[in-house]
């Protein structure tokens, strides 16, 4: 116990305030993050004609009923491990608070922190990219998905994608943390207001983040897309356990892309992937710090 009377905080303590700002960023960031799904997984659309096609398919309703409870549990889950395993990573690897660590120490710890995340996160991702992508109909809500996929893939197609969703969290994490106090101390040198900081300097770390993992979104996307579209089809053998975890197919996605539609294809839609990682870093620099406080306080913890 402190002297002040408060007890002192420990890594457990921190998961309401970041679960609190995780949900709150996902529900706020989803209507964008279904246009970049659309944009990503069809490279060469725009975000206004992936909108309009939405909207033709599903209505305004559909940003309520085109995998928003996957996509809000996935994100919030995934912000949530991200911020929470960062700090403790960077402890274990450094021995010091990551508050006293270097970008580069804050960009690792970071990265590193990843791998629990998206193993967490992987089956949710599949879930709501099958009900973003789903124009015919043909699925009645998460659970119907969830059903289609065990029932035609078993654990492994839960997993589908996992090695590009990997390298994509392990670039946008690390490049968020990386950059943050970076930008934090440019930007206070031509903006006083603290809340005005933290809402520049968080888009432009998940801008960073966005500019340096876009590429590993569109591939994972397309092969994601292409693995569910065969769970349609009985004549396509049933893949093996350990397929997912390839990264080959992710790999070779991305040379081919390179090759027939140059950087413009590994790019695409990055547009909307900037506003919704720039967007999401912006609310997470103001929430996280914020909701901590606030917690702490009302607990007592220091």
């Amino acid at each position: 116990m402190a002297a002040s009377g408060k007890r002192k905080a420990t890594a457990v303590d921190t998961l309401p305030p970041i679960c609190g700002g995780a949900v709150v960023t996902s529900v706020v960031m989803y209507p964008v993050d279904v246009v970049r799904a659309i944009c990503m997984s069809n490279p060469g659309t725009g975000a206004g004609a992936a909108l309009k096609g939405f909207l033709e398919a599903h209505g305004m309703m559909g940003f309520v009923k085109q995998g928003l409870v996957a996509e809000v549990t996935r994100a919030s889950i995934s912000r949530a491990i991200k911020f929470f395993m960062q700090p403790i990573v960077h402890k274990a690897l450094y021995g010091v608070p990551e508050t006293k660590g270097s970008p580069i120490s804050k960009g690792l710890a970071g990265a590193i922190g990843t791998f629990p995340e998206v193993l967490a996160i992987s089956p949710l991702e599949n879930i709501k990219l099958a009900a973003q992508l789903d124009k015919e109909g043909r699925f009645n809500g998460s659970a119907d998905i969830a059903k289609h996929i065990w029932r035609t893939r078993g654990f492994g197609g839960m997993m589908i994608g996992y090695a590009g969703m990997q390298v994509r969290q392990c670039l946008w994490t690390g490049g968020f943390f990386l950059t943050l106090d970076v930008y934090k101390g440019a930007v206070s040198n031509v903006v006083s207001n603290k809340l005005a900081q933290d809402v520049l300097s968080g888009f432009c770390a998940g801008a960073t983040g966005t500019a340096l993992n876009c590429w590993t979104d569109v591939c994972r996307s397309i092969v994601q897309k292409k693995a569910l579209a065969d769970t349609f089809d009985p004549s396509i053998p049933k893949p093996g356990a350990f397929e997912p975890y390839n990264p080959v197919p992710f790999f070779s996605e991305a040379a081919n892309l390179a090759k027939t539609k140059g950087i413009g294809g590994l790019y695409a839609g990055v547009g909307p992937k900037m506003i919704h990682l720039g967007g999401s870093g912006a609310i997470l620099a103001v929430l996280m710090p914020r909701f901590k406080t606030m917690w702490f306080d009302m607990m007592g913890i220091e």
